[in-house]
C-alpha cells in the first residue's frame, strides 16, 4: 500500500531546503551580471567573474549542479525502484550527467552551441524534475514540503537558463 506522505525530519528538510536554495543562488547572481552587461548595451562579451567570460561560468555550475543531481537520482532509483524502472532512471541519469560534460565541450566549436549548451543544460534539468517525480510518485513517497521546494527551484533555474539563452541569441 503506497504511503501518502512522507515525513522527513524537519531539520533534514530545512536544511534541504537552504543548501537548494543556497545552490540556486549563483544562477541568479551570474544571471543577474550578464543581465546588467546586456543592458548596459556593453554584452555579454563585458561579463566576467574573476576575468572568465560570466555565460562559461554559468554553463560550467549547471553542468556542475546537473551532475550532482544526475547522481542524486542514480541514488533514488536504487533506493525506491525496481527492475525496468530502476534500470531506465539509472540510464537516464547517465545520460544527463554526459550531456552535462557535453555542454562544457560545445562552448569551444561555436557560439551557437554554446546557447545549445544551455538549452541542454535546461531540459536536463526539467528532465531530472519529472523522472524524480514519476520515481518517487510509484514508490509512494511523495512528500509536498520537498516537491514544492524542488519545484520552486527548478523553475528559478529554468528561468535563468530561458534569460540566458535570450541574450546569447540576441548577441549572435
Amino acid at each position: 500500500m503506497p504511503k501518502q506522505e512522507s515525513q522527513p525530519s524537519s531539520s533534514g528538510y530545512h536544511l534541504t531546503a537552504f543548501l537548494g536554495d543556497l545552490g540556486s543562488l549563483p544562477f541568479t547572481l551570474l544571471s543577474l551580471l550578464m543581465i546588467k552587461g546586456y543592458l548596459s548595451g556593453a554584452g555579454l562579451q563585458s561579463t566576467s567573474v574573476l576575468g572568465l567570460y560570466a555565460p562559461y561560468v554559468f554553463i560550467a555550475y549547471s553542468a556542475v549542479i546537473l551532475s550532482f543531481l544526475s547522481g542524486d537520482l542514480w541514488a533514488t532509483a536504487r533506493g525506491s525502484a525496481t527492475g525496468s524502472l530502476a534500470t531506465a532512471v539509472i540510464i537516464l541519469s547517465n545520460l544527463v550527467a554526459l550531456s552535462a560534460w557535453a555542454s562544457l565541450l560545445l562552448i569551444y566549436v561555436a557560439p551557437i552551441l554554446t546557447v545549445f549548451a544551455v538549452t541542454l543544460l535546461m531540459a536536463g534539468f526539467v528532465s531530472l524534475l519529472w523522472a524524480e517525480r514519476v520515481i518517487n510518485k510509484l514508490a509512494g513517497e511523495i512528500n509536498s514540503s520537498y516537491w514544492s521546494m524542488r519545484l520552486r527551484i527548478t523553475i528559478l533555474v529554468v528561468f535563468w537558463h530561458i534569460a540566458v539563452i535570450f541574450m546569447m541569441i540576441q548577441e549572435l
